[in-house]
């Protein structure tokens, strides 16, 4: 399994391009969509499908137009499907300088837990907190974690449905696996659940 990483749009959320066997899922394909397919298709790949770790502006701006330019199906935790088409939701209402997004993009839900899309298996976790539906993404020994975690940090939780009760609840959840994951986050640099747990404060010293 190959993993690339296209940090996109004007706050460089990562789009991740996770390849197998000659498939691919493209999980958060945020902006900058004629950069992204180019990208994915000098890798040869079929793409499977595209997936959201949750709904939020930058991780969906260029959904439609991969989804179409692939003919794919894109999927999204189920409390998250409205986001994609309301401007409030999706948090591009809040930002100056960020058009209103209005996907029509007609998602598909997750299932908790194992999920199969095209040659793929993975898990999907719900972890609300930075957001509702915030998903977490097992693939293999890799975990996408969206704005749930990130390398020294966390995601933020004053956004629409943010919550910092929820995400204490889910910070204890990362905290409770056992296995050194490679953790790719929605912003910044990878990397691993062990050394998280070693050094991000959040899950130190449940700092939340």
């Amino acid at each position: 399994m190959e993993v690339i990483c296209k940090p996109v749009g004007p706050v460089q959320a990562n789009c991740y391009i996770v390849m197998d066997n000659g498939h691919a899922l493209v999980i958060d394909p945020g902006d900058e969509a004629n950069r992204l397919e180019d990208v994915i298709r000098a890798t040869g790949s079929i793409v499977d499908g595209i997936v959201l770790t949750h709904g939020h502006f930058d991780h969906i701006g260029a959904v439609d137009e991969l989804a179409k330019a692939f003919d794919t199906q894109v999927y999204i935790n189920p409390k998250e499907m409205e986001y994609l088409a309301d401007p409030k939701k999706n948090a591009s209402a809040s930002f100056m300088g960020i058009p209103r997004l209005s996907l029509a993009t007609t998602p598909i839900a997750l299932k908790e837990g194992e999920n199969t899309i095209g040659t793929f298996t993975f898990n999907a976790y719900t972890a609300p907190g930075h957001s509702i539906g915030s998903t977490i993404l097992e693939i293999g020994d890799n975990l996408f974690t969206g704005d749930v975690l990130f390398a020294g940090s966390i995601g933020r939780t004053d956004l629409p449905s943010g919550s910092v009760s929820d995400m204490r609840d889910s910070l204890a959840y990362l905290k409770s696996l056992k296995k050194d994951y490679v953790v790719y986050p929605g912003h910044g640099p990878s990397t691993t659940l062990d050394q998280e747990k070693a050094t991000n404060p959040y899950l130190m010293y449940s700092l939340i």
